[in-house]
């Protein structure tokens, strides 16, 4: 873990974040954080006002990756499971057809997704 820190310390695009106890680097929604006791790779994706532990899964895409190809798999995975979300939002509303304006909302939410999504690929692809 402390190599995937240092890649992080070390990566241009990713914004440090510094308190008196800790250091923390943040790249497309995930976050590391070194502090007195251990590193922990957190997600910001998801799950209201608090970051979740990525799994034992996400874990290991950064030991085999590194950083940022980690962040670029996560970030991945955070835009599936939105799209996933946001088509059941569309579908629920094509039933009930209650609110046009939320369709259309739900619809143009759903476009920049996509549009990040496929942005990530083609950084992923890069690398």
């Amino acid at each position: 873990m402390e190599q995937i820190f240092k890649q992080a310390q070390t990566d241009r695009l990713a914004t440090r974040l510094s308190t008196p106890t800790s250091e923390a680097y943040i790249y497309k929604g995930v976050k590391i954080i070194k502090d007195e006791c251990d590193i922990r790779i957190l997600n910001t994706k998801f799950n209201g006002d608090y970051y979740h532990e990525v799994n034992s899964e996400e874990y290991a895409i950064f030991e085999k990756n590194g950083w940022r190809v980690g962040c670029y798999l996560v970030a991945t995975r955070n835009n599936r499971k939105t799209l996933n979300i946001i088509s059941e939002k569309i579908q629920e509303e094509i039933k009930t057809m209650k609110n046009l304006k939320r369709y259309n909302m739900l619809v143009k939410y759903r476009d920049t997704v996509i549009h990040r999504f496929v942005t990530t690929l083609e950084l992923l692809k890069l690398n």
